[in-house]
């Protein structure tokens, strides 16, 4: 063979496997796009999570009060709002916070988790992390004078509540919960209810290691607080936790400026109002309050931040679920 027909004959191998190994890529991008657009709620979450595309953006409530249930139309269940509003989760709550007398069942609980474990969704379990359930054992006005006077005291607290915590995630998990939200509201509209430092020292290194010990068992972490968090955002990005949820417009929270502060790993959940969605709204309010939340939001999952509960406009509620139905992410 001349060194001109060997010269023309790899050309036209080397085209021919080009032409493949194009077509192969082809046939793997459709695919891809193809369950993309397929996806179920719950791998939209799943999505999220990782950082890899979605069809839409991702949208769901950590608390649904029994009062929106009951304001409502055609229906007062959950599972009729859920679906209504096209959620990709639900929260089964465990706890009600460390500031409620009046407590879930643990029961109903669980058995809420074991039917939705079944379904499309991607199931959490709202329960009591270290610091809500220190606060329920030993007080919050004793806690906060432990942190100060007797912080060996104050370790042991956050300990044994962490411990409460991984007892009840790990039922959550058994019944079939994929991830648990922990409901700690540490601040208010000004900032943490106790120094930043003493938490710095005693409460989130139990934390970090509660986190750990929940993604052992193969549980999503999320942390949930209402209030300003700007002075213990470092310190909750070195946690390890798979979110947070909440980020309170009405205390000075943002998505953008908490993720400039948080970098990229974490997933934020929220951050609607209260204010917004307790009036009527136009499509412009909808619109513009939703491109301010979404713009350089990294992962993100629309919610409310504080849970729907009575006083909201209910059908201010479903548009902003609706429009958020045909928002895409790349």
């Amino acid at each position: 063979m001349t060194k001109d027909r060997r010269r023309r004959t790899n050309f036209c191998l080397s085209s021919l496997v080009f032409c493949q190994l194009r077509q192969e890529h082809s046939e793997r991008r459709i695919f891809e796009l193809l369950h993309i657009l397929s996806m179920t709620p719950r791998e939209r979450i799943l999505n999220t999570l990782r950082g890899a595309p979605t069809d839409r953006l991702a949208r769901g409530e950590f608390f649904i009060a029994d009062e929106f249930l009951r304001e409502f139309p055609s229906s007062h269940t959950l599972e009729h709002v859920v679906t209504e509003l096209d959620l990709d989760l639900v929260s089964i709550p465990f706890s009600a916070g460390w500031g409620t007398y009046q407590q879930p069942d643990a029961d109903h609980a669980l058995n809420a988790v074991m039917e939705w474990q079944a379904r499309e969704r991607f199931v959490f379990a709202l329960i009591d992390g270290p610091f809500s359930a220190a606060v329920k054992q030993t007080g919050f006005d004793a806690l906060m004078r432990y942190t100060h006077a007797l912080p060996d005291v104050a370790r042991e607290a956050f300990q044994r509540g962490a411990d409460e915590t991984r007892v009840v995630a790990q039922a959550a998990r058994d019944a079939g919960a994929e991830g648990v939200i922990l409901g700690e509201d540490i601040a208010y509209n000004r900032g943490t209810f106790f120094n930043p430092r003493a938490l710095a020292a005693l409460y989130f290194p139990v934390l970090r290691e509660t986190v750990r010990a929940l993604h052992a068992l193969g549980l999503v972490v999320f942390f949930h607080s209402d209030g300003n968090l700007d002075a213990v955002l470092d310190d909750l990005a070195r946690c390890e936790l798979d979110g947070l949820q909440g980020l309170e417009p009405e205390a000075g929270m943002s998505i953008a400026r908490v993720r400039q502060r948080v970098g990229e790993h974490l997933t934020l959940w929220g951050n609607l109002s209260f204010d917004f969605l307790r009036a009527e709204r136009t499509d412009a309010e909808i619109a513009q309050t939703l491109a301010t939340l979404t713009q350089n939001s990294g992962k993100l999952i629309l919610g409310s931040c504080g849970g729907l509960v009575a006083g909201l406009n209910v059908e201010t509620v479903r548009r902003v679920y609706h429009y958020a139905a045909h928002r895409t992410r790349a």
